[in-house]
């Protein structure tokens, strides 16, 4: 099985990208490859509709910078909060999302909060972001509080560490499960998206 993560905050070495981190070698001691988007040190331009046309700029460069994105079985969207919302660069990279790279695929929402923040990007991503990408959110989703006093090291240092992690590997074991039940999905010849490739 193969996992991408994307880590939506913009600053380089964010606490996002921290739990991103500690997340893929999660994964990669369960056998599953992972592949970790960073936004904060690899940022995209702002979407724009040259999007659409074949050759242009932008479309070559998505085509380059998601290589072997599409490929995955399941997606894992970290985001901090902003402001109460869900982090721009990560709203943009799903602007970008039109080729069906995610579609009838699960997705797993973790949102980090340096406080006891963290509820409002998993409502505003669900609200809006599976629409034309037609990803499937897991009913379950994580929420990193206190960010910044977790996961700094190899062994729980605390309550709460201890609790995330555990609450962190169990849904990381639903998400490979819902990954596997949905490439029958995927290979049951019912979705067509040339008819209809966009939501309402």
């Amino acid at each position: 099985m193969k996992f991408c993560l994307v880590a939506g905050s913009h600053r380089k070495n964010s606490q996002t990208l921290k739990v991103g981190k500690f997340l893929a070698k999660t994964l990669e001691t369960k056998g599953i490859q992972t592949t970790l988007y960073d936004l904060g040190g690899n940022p995209l331009p702002l979407w724009e509709p040259a999007m659409w046309e074949k050759d242009s700029d932008l479309k070559k460069f998505w085509l380059e910078y998601s290589a072997g994105f599409g490929s995955a079985d399941a997606y894992i969207f970290l985001s901090p909060e902003y402001a109460g919302m869900a982090s721009p660069a990560l709203k943009n990279f799903f602007l970008y999302l039109s080729g069906g790279e995610v579609s009838h695929k699960p997705g797993l929402i973790i949102t980090v909060s340096s406080g006891m923040g963290g509820s409002y990007p998993n409502a505003e991503l669900r609200m809006s972001s599976y629409k034309n990408t037609r990803i499937v959110y897991l009913p379950d989703h994580l929420i990193v509080r206190h960010v910044e006093s977790i996961l700094n090291s190899e062994l729980p240092e605390g309550k709460d560490d201890e609790y995330i992690r555990a609450r962190l590997n169990y849904t990381l074991n639903v998400l490979e499960e819902y990954a596997k039940a949905f490439i029958a999905v995927r290979q049951s010849g019912v979705i067509d998206t040339k008819t209809y490739p966009f939501g309402l």
